[in-house]
């Protein structure tokens, strides 16, 4: 099999032929589906392609991108990365981007100099980096911001993210044009920066609902105020909920040129295959992010705080287990040992976001120069063995494809709500519009427009009906 084969996708597109086949996306998005399993064997690849080297398929460009930089730059490791064009635009992106979650100490201390981490990173050809306030509440920005400050900003591109703010109940999320800039500008002073070139709303769905007109009315159109401003050059959205993405870009009069998934393209969950012709129709780039599903896919495990069920964490610790130990058979009615596997789960996840179909790049957390020189030599030197294939293919089977592509969509949900309830903050957090004063002052303080403009907001278009 393949590592782009499929198990568990329910209304991805299948290449029969030649020619495409699947069922429109909004009849499936808000109903479970009930669909039979594909066969291990179907691949996603056109027919003429099966069984070759997914490697010699790709098609790889080996002129140099624009971000190349001679003399700062490792000419040859930035020939051997595959950049990927993004439709519409000038940009090419590494195959690999740099997740900046884990400098900021998210999943633990980082020892290594973050400057030697992020330098390396992107003299071997990463030149995509990503961000937020959200990861450690502004600190990933603040040290990254040192990092970059001592790195040729034409060598990377960047992005970062708003709406999503405080772990306080009461100020996690805010959707409001006035905050949305007031971030957005403290964000470029954190990170030394006079541009970014992608600013993502964190859409989430505790909290979607209640503000989805802000996101539209107001989120969305400063954002575009922003673009006009030159403050950053696209826009782009990011969320766990697929559906949601969809709706509110269906629903909006605003372009989004990116969409950022997590924890959707991986081993045991791959329910971003049933978006992404959507996606592509609609010419926006997919960054597949989470590829080690927040460290359920390591042998290190998931931290305290991941949202994933009992079902779900058993279930990865069981394939982490059965890659690492010793197999057994059975004789005489004793176990027998008969070899060590000592295969990586996390190399057998991140090989599988890696080389997942459609999209732009997989973007890694990496929090040490080791770890940024292992992803590279998976990304572009190696592949993974016939014995790894095998046991990858054994523990998607045995243990996560029976999760049928659990997740853990609105699981926090309802404690969100129930905390913010008792704390008695529900009308705050329901009701966060941002009068015409306040919105044209922070219009006025970001050079954008006159405080006029803040009450010539687009209309956005009628929602469609799923």
């Amino acid at each position: 099999m393949q590592s782009h084969t499929f198990t568990r996708s329910r209304g991805v597109p299948i290449y029969m032929n030649g020619s495409v086949s699947h069922q429109r996306l909004y009849d499936r998005l808000s109903e479970p589906s009930t669909s039979r399993q594909l066969p291990r064997s179907i691949s996603l690849a056109p027919t003429g392609q099966r069984g070759s080297n997914r490697r010699e398929r790709e098609h790889v460009d080996n002129s140099l991108p624009s971000t190349f930089i001679p003399r700062f730059h490792d000419e040859s490791a930035v020939r051997r990365m595959t950049y990927r064009q993004i439709p519409g635009t000038d940009i090419r992106i590494s195959k690999i981007g740099f997740g900046a979650a884990a400098i900021g100490g998210m999943f633990g201390n980082v020892e290594d100099s973050i400057t030697k981490i992020v330098e390396t990173a992107i003299k071997q050809g990463i030149n995509y980096i990503d961000t937020g306030y959200w990861y450690s509440q502004s600190r990933s920005e603040s040290i990254l911001g040192k990092a970059l400050s001592k790195i040729p900003r034409k060598s990377y591109y960047i992005s970062t993210k708003v709406g999503r703010f405080e772990l306080d109940y009461a100020r996690t999320f805010d959707f409001r044009a006035d905050k949305i800039l007031e971030s957005l500008t403290n964000s470029l002073k954190r990170l030394q920066l006079t541009y970014i070139d992608i600013c993502y709303v964190q859409i989430h769905d505790a909290d979607f609902a209640p503000n989805e007109s802000i996101v539209l009315y107001e989120t969305l159109q400063a954002l575009e105020m922003a673009k006009s401003s030159g403050k950053i050059r696209h826009i782009g959205l990011t969320g766990y909920p697929l559906g949601k993405l969809v709706h509110i870009i269906d629903c909006s009069s605003t372009k989004i040129d990116f969409v950022m998934t997590y924890c959707k393209g991986t081993l045991n969950n791959n329910a971003l295959g049933q978006f992404t012709a959507w996606f592509q129709t609609h010419n926006i780039a997919i960054i597949n992010s989470g590829a080690l599903c927040w460290g359920l896919l390591t042998e290190k495990g998931p931290p305290p705080w991941h949202p994933a069920s009992d079902e779900i964490r058993e279930a990865c610790l069981a394939a982490t287990t059965y890659c690492s130990v010793g197999s057994y058979f059975f004789q005489h009615l004793i176990f027998v040992y008969l070899q060590s596997k000592n295969i990586s789960i996390s190399k057998l996840a991140l090989d599988y976001a890696l080389n997942f179909p459609n999209i732009i790049c997989c973007l890694v957390g990496m929090d040490s120069v080791q770890q940024v020189m292992d992803n590279l030599e998976l990304a572009n030197y190696t592949k993974i063995t016939d014995v790894e294939q095998r046991v990858r293919d054994r523990i998607m089977r045995r243990y996560l494809d029976r999760l049928e592509n659990a997740g853990w969509e609105g699981v926090d949900v309802a404690q969100y709500w129930k905390k913010l309830k008792k704390l008695g903050l529900t009308a705050l957090a329901t009701h966060r519009h941002s009068s015409v004063e306040s919105l044209a002052s922070t219009l006025n303080g970001f050079s954008l427009y006159s405080s006029n403009s803040s009450s010539e907001l687009r209309t956005p278009r009628r929602r469609r009906p799923f």
